[in-house]
């Protein structure tokens, strides 16, 4: 009697089979097979000096695409020119750089504190944490940069307090912003000397 297996007849797939199509492949391979009548992805090849192909403008070079800073994509310049003419048209004297003047804080972003608050309580600490009064250390996202000092809120509130280092505001978060919570952390440490 044969067994039959739950997951994808691709050697070393781990994936479960994609039962709702009756398939033998998992969703991936599956798909993969009716897109390209091949589990395995084509090889995306480009003419010689042809960095992009845009569906407008065909192929383009190195020098014809807009790198979207902090991304790990391009554009094509001339798409990229026109549909900023066209926002224009449509939001006539909008400033699209009105987001710049903010920073946004929260979960995704939930409210935003306008730059010069930010510069202000900069000021005032010094460039250092409220908590470990040190500056900050923790490196960007792109690891090129060093992080700005955190803006912690009362979650309550939504008020905001003072500026902290990426780790005191962590470590904030963590006991939940509960004062009896960090008074029990104080006296654990203080036990284990």
């Amino acid at each position: 009697m044969r067994v039959k297996s739950e997951f994808c007849k691709v050697e070393n797939c781990g994936k479960p089979k994609d039962k709702r199509r009756g398939s033998a492949y998992c969703m991936m391979h599956r798909s993969r097979r009716s897109r390209f009548k091949s589990i395995n992805l084509p090889e995306k090849k480009l003419p010689d000096g042809v960095f992009k192909i845009c569906k407008k403008h065909g192929g383009l070079k190195e020098d014809d695409v807009y790198r979207v800073p902090n991304r790990n994509w391009v554009q094509c310049k001339i798409c990229r020119s026109q549909s900023m003419i066209k926002f224009e048209e449509i939001h006539p004297g909008r400033d699209t750089n009105k987001s710049r003047n903010f920073i946004f804080v929260g979960g995704k972003g939930k409210f935003r504190v306008d730059k010069t608050i930010y510069e202000q309580l900069f000021e005032k600490q010094k460039g250092l944490c409220a908590i470990c009064h040190l500056p900050e250390t923790m490196l960007s996202a792109n690891k090129k940069s060093i992080k700005r000092l955190a803006i912690d809120h009362s979650h309550d509130s939504s008020l905001i307090r003072e500026l902290l280092c990426h780790h005191c505001n962590v470590s904030l978060g963590g006991f939940k912003d509960s004062v009896e919570l960090l008074l029990s952390a104080i006296a654990y440490l203080e036990k284990h000397k």
